[in-house]
């Protein structure tokens, strides 16, 4: 299960229809956003309960916005039922993120940028849990979330369905800004120390980097994944 302690994720999981099992409110919070989650809850059904504020504390830790809430695991898309509803047609897939700040930041990014999913790798790669429920303010619900075996095979079948696959690497010789994203692409983006591994990047169609002073030795990779997808975005509405 997930814990949510933030108002915003929480009324973005309710809104979006998240299985939220069970919400607590503290008797010392009121507000517009206590008067919505109450609003949603009822209109969802969803058990809420009011309780002094030391209960949610020791629920949601000190530093809380008065609201404990616990969500369900998130339910995992498949990459086939994912092809089947392509619409904008940018794709998303990590390779071995282990950071649960970046791994919700990138899946807010990618909601932002209307993407039609994001692939996680398994092996080596940050838990779904309630670090990833807050970093991504509650955009779980939004984006298609499929759990990679094995990211080289779904690599092709990507390809297959006419997939362009770009990979995010410093030492490309194509900057990201002279790439064409109107077509259907996936953009790979790799390990936090290590960076995409080497099969991928080999049987990628196009290495992309980000041109940066070279004083700096390389981006965040929830950075690099803004400055890369909302390029991307950029291209697609013009």
């Amino acid at each position: 299960m997930a814990a949510v302690t933030s108002l915003h994720a929480l009324i973005e999981a309710l809104r979006d229809g998240m299985p939220v099992n069970k919400v607590l409110l503290s008797r010392s919070r009121q507000g517009t956003k206590i008067s919505t989650v109450i609003d949603l809850c009822r209109q969802r059904g969803v058990v809420f309960q009011f309780v002094p504020a030391e209960a949610v504390d020791r629920k949601a830790g000190a530093k809380n916005q008065g609201v404990w809430a616990e969500i369900a695991p998130v339910n995992f898309a498949t990459l086939d039922s994912l092809l089947s509803q392509v619409k904008t047609g940018l794709v998303v897939v990590l390779d071995g993120i282990e950071d649960t700040g970046n791994l919700g930041a990138i899946v807010r990014m990618a909601a932002a940028v209307q993407a039609d999913g994001v692939l996680v790798s398994i092996r080596g790669s940050a838990p779904v849990n309630d670090t990833v429920w807050k970093t991504s303010a509650g955009t779980l619900g939004k984006v298609r979330l499929v759990q990679s075996r094995n990211l080289a095979n779904d690599m092709e079948k990507l390809k297959k369905s006419g997939f362009w696959v770009v990979v995010a690497d410093q030492r490309a010789g194509m900057n990201f800004y002279d790439f064409d994203f109107k077509g259907k692409t996936a953009v790979i983006l790799g390990n936090e120390s290590k960076g995409v591994s080497a099969l991928l990047k080999k049987n990628a169609d196009q290495l992309l980097a980000i041109p940066h002073s070279p004083t700096v030795e390389s981006l965040n990779v929830s950075a690099a994944a803004a400055i890369i997808l909302f390029e991307a975005y950029r291209q697609k509405i013009k």
